[in-house]
């Protein structure tokens, strides 16, 4: 009876543990994932160029999360970013507090902050998609939707291809493409990896995506609790390479359903091109 005490003891102070790690203490430490990465046709005004990669705020304020994402920003200090949509919840309220976060992101990066919309802005049940793009482009950060913007540097350039979210069924990856050079290096930025196997073909050298938050919760030997993807579940995290192209998964940000992270910790990903 008393060793049965014991181990129930050792257990409820383990399973307590577990909670306060993954309820208060990893949701809240950004990882620095770090990259470099080499483009065939690179131009060489954007060789050593860095880009951060960031998804999946999941932003319902101007809160401590989003100041450590701005502290991590200036130390990086990145030649562009990148957002892969899901800057909000489909339950945020506050988007005032939020236009002051998407604000000072773009702030010190003008024209350098661009971004995707993910599936929590189409759902969102208060607002217009139409209404949350504008706030954000009026905040400072350029919102692509099935199309391609040409990046220009030094008399050279390279293609962002910006799909809208592939996870709710709004990608149009013909659409973005079309009238594009297929010699010149081209990245894309989505917000599922549910858009690589629509790429393939398409001689993308990169795609950035997010939407899986790495699978949330995951508990070594048993299971990942939440991986939202239709298919291609094998996309949960991290690098991939597939027919010449390079696919990143993003953990994101924050969190959804429930407000917890265990062995996934949020993540931003800085690219330095070679």
């Amino acid at each position: 009876m008393k060793r049965k005490m014991i181990i129930g003891g050792v257990l409820l102070v383990l399973i307590v543990a577990a909670l306060v790690w993954g309820f208060f203490i990893e949701p809240n430490v950004i990882m620095v994932e770090r990259i470099e990465l080499e483009i065939d046709n690179l131009p060489s005004s954007f060789k050593g160029n860095k880009i951060v990669h960031i998804s999946d705020f999941h932003s319902n304020s101007f809160g401590n999360r989003e100041k450590k994402v701005l502290d991590n920003l200036k130390q990086l200090n990145p030649d562009f970013i990148f957002v892969t949509g899901d800057f909000i919840s489909w339950t945020t309220k506050d988007l005032n507090s939020c236009r002051i976060f998407w604000k000072e992101l773009a702030k010190n990066y003008p024209e350098r902050v661009i971004g995707v919309l993910g599936n929590h802005e189409h759902r969102h049940r208060n607002l217009r998609l139409a209404d949350i793009k504008k706030l954000l482009e009026e905040s400072g950060i350029e919102i692509l939707e099935n199309e391609t913007k040409k990046i220009e540097k030094d008399g050279a350039f390279l293609y962002l291809v910006g799909v809208d979210d592939p996870h709710e069924g709004y990608d149009n990856i013909d659409k973005a493409t079309k009238g594009i050079n297929t010699e010149e290096p081209k990245i894309l930025i989505a917000h599922s990896p549910e858009i690589f196997r629509k790429i393939k073909g398409k001689n993308i050298n990169l795609a950035l995506v997010g939407h899986t938050h790495g699978g949330q919760v995951n508990i070594p030997f048993i299971t990942n609790f939440f991986i939202p993807l239709r298919y291609d579940k094998q996309y949960k995290g991290g690098f991939y390479e597939e027919d010449s192209t390079f696919l990143y998964v993003n953990r994101g940000i924050g969190t959804t359903f429930v407000p917890i992270r265990f062995n996934s910790f949020p993540e931003i990903t800085l690219i330095e091109l070679k």
